[in-house]
């Protein structure tokens, strides 16, 4: 039952936060067309185009910054990771409720007592997956929701228009708020992969919508990210409303992203899984 537990979190996790952030990376998608048409209005944004452009710009050139992401499951139990983001080195590490994880363009590090309960040498709890290997589906859920909520332009796919926008604060800090809709069926038009396998999955479960709202500063660096899931069916199991919280910091200043030590460190095997081949 934990382990079914644990499959389902996941799960859902992927869906509402990975799922739904893994649209396509083409920097202006979007209902609103060029990015030209975009120009603010005392600090707003009037189209979801320049915001994202906006967004990934100023991250682009900050290279570094922290997220916060908390995740209410819908009472199947709650995530939070605090991450560092090195944007320079497209490499981040988080530590959480799940563990530990640092995720490379080569590899994926896993520290937790799910991962290291699967065997292995006990010494060496970091659990190292080649992006290549057969093994990359292990963890595979929560490593595209972490990596995919470092990439804004894709937490606002093709198919989210904003319904509402106007000045608002974050911990007391001036802010621009967005009211934004994803249409799950128009998204999935555009989707392949893991994207639209997630977007199916919600289909499925009877969502056809995803609501977002949006804080960004006047740059258009985002700050917060808050999303509702409404109730839906994961692999036979009836998961509540979800919400899902990302917070964004420290914009440019300095973060530590390390590969752990070679000597805490094992390749992860699985019994049952095969190199590809």
């Amino acid at each position: 039952m934990r382990r079914t537990s644990i499959a389902v979190c996941t799960v859902a996790l992927t869906a509402t936060l990975g799922g739904c952030a893994l649209g396509q990376d083409q920097a202006g998608s979007g209902e609103a067309g060029s990015s030209e048409s975009g120009a603010q209005q005392g600090g707003v944004y009037d189209d979801l185009t320049s915001l994202v452009a906006a967004a990934s710009q100023t991250m682009s050139e900050n290279n570094s910054y922290k997220l916060s992401i908390e995740a209410d499951l819908g009472g199947s139990g709650g995530i939070k990771s605090d991450c560092d983001v090195d944007a320079a080195k497209s490499a981040m590490s988080c530590t959480g409720t799940t563990g530990e994880i640092v995720l490379t363009p080569e590899y994926t590090y896993m520290n937790n007592p799910q991962v290291n309960a699967l065997g292995g040498d006990p010494a060496k709890p970091w659990a190292r997956i080649g992006k290549d290997s057969p093994a990359a589906a292990v963890g595979g859920a929560q490593t595209a929701a972490l990596s995919e909520a470092s990439d804004f332009r894709k937490l606002l796919p093709e198919g989210s228009q904003f319904t509402a926008a106007g000045p608002d604060t974050v911990d007391g800090k001036q802010a621009n708020r967005y009211e934004v809709v994803t249409d799950l069926n128009q998204v999935i038009a555009s989707s392949e992969g893991l994207a639209k396998q997630s977007y199916e999955m919600l289909l499925k479960g009877g969502i056809t919508e995803i609501k977002q709202t949006v804080w960004a500063d006047e740059q258009g660096r985002p700050m917060r990210v808050e999303q509702i899931t409404p109730p839906m069916n994961v692999m036979g199991t009836q998961i509540g409303e979800s919400s899902t919280t990302l917070t964004y910091s420290d914009w440019g200043k300095p973060v530590n992203v390390t590969e752990p030590d070679a000597s805490q460190v094992r390749d992860f095997e699985m019994p049952g899984l095969q190199p590809p081949g």
